[in-house]
């Protein structure tokens, strides 16, 4: 599989002005979510800084990407119809370390 990263990957590299504190799987798979889809179709224009709330490091895994990963949303659609939709989140601009 190919890592994500903004060399490959070109596109809005947003102003830092959200701080999200934690990078657990629910804030990346909706809050950061919804962030991305408001700056594609609003004029929010803001990106994300992560700070660890505990002294652990940041996720290997979202610095060697830049902060890019990929959510999928598979459910049903209003006519009971099976969807899937694969998006990849550029709003998270960095992590940063535990805030001190």
């Amino acid at each position: 599989m190919k890592t994500l990263n903004r060399r490959d990957f070109p596109g809005a590299q947003y102003p830092e002005r959200i701080i999200q504190f934690g990078e657990g799987n629910f804030l990346r798979a909706f809050v950061d979510w919804q962030i991305d889809l408001l700056n594609e179709h609003t004029d929010l224009n803001s990106g994300v800084v992560v700070v660890r709330p505990i002294e652990t490091s940041f996720p290997p895994s979202l610095s060697t990407q830049d902060g890019l990963y990929t959510t999928i949303i598979r459910g049903l659609n209003e006519k009971g119809e099976a969807v899937s939709d694969a998006r990849l989140i550029r709003s998270v601009n960095r992590g940063n370390q535990r805030l001190q």
